[in-house]
């Protein structure tokens, strides 16, 4: 998962995504925090869905705001791995969606605040009563980008799962937020 961070290129987030967000109205209501809007989107889709990857597929087929990217420009997101990937770019910044085939659903953001990231979704996780266990979290840097890695692993369902966030406060980061749902095997 850290890899993430190190694998892609800012240009490249940007590039991707630079061309959806421009089809996005400007004249949209003042813009929301990056932080909240990222596990906004990670709550509403990997994390409600984490049990039915064709229920997450049917939510994202009737969300008109996901547009999904062609195959060359999502391998930037899949690293060579097998999966889709969706923008999810609005005035609060750039997000986007993947799901992999092995039903791991990510979502990243290019700039968010990585203490508000881990605050919103523990605050959301603990209102909501999930029974998500926090166990792990580790700072380390990779490439001299500091990383934060928080592991919660499900307690209860008809599927255990891990939820991975890494975040990074670095302004070099080239992802500030990264959040997914997996299978824990």
């Amino acid at each position: 998962m850290l890899r993430v961070f190190c694998g892609w290129t800012r240009r490249t987030f940007g590039a991707v995504l630079l061309p959806v967000l421009a089809a996005v109205s400007l004249s949209a209501p003042a813009a929301a925090d990056p932080a909240r809007e990222a596990v906004g989107l990670f709550v509403q889709s990997c994390l409600k869905y984490v049990e039915d990857s064709r229920d997450l597929r049917a939510w994202i087929d009737s969300t008109p705001q996901l547009r999904k990217f062609p195959p060359q420009q999502a391998q930037a997101f899949l690293e060579g791995k097998r999966g889709d990937v969706w923008s999810a770019a609005n005035d609060s910044g750039l997000f986007a969606l993947v799901l992999f085939n092995d039903d791991t659903c990510t979502v990243m953001a290019q700039q968010a605040s990585a203490d508000q990231v881990s605050l919103v979704f523990s605050e959301y996780v603990r209102r909501k009563n999930l029974p998500l266990d926090k166990v792990g979290d580790r700072r380390e840097f990779v490439r001299s980008i500091d990383q934060r890695e928080e592991i919660y692993r499900s307690s209860d369902g008809r599927i255990l799962y891990e939820v991975v966030l890494v975040t990074s406060k670095s302004p070099h980061a080239l992802v500030q937020a990264l959040l997914s749902t997996r299978p824990n095997r």
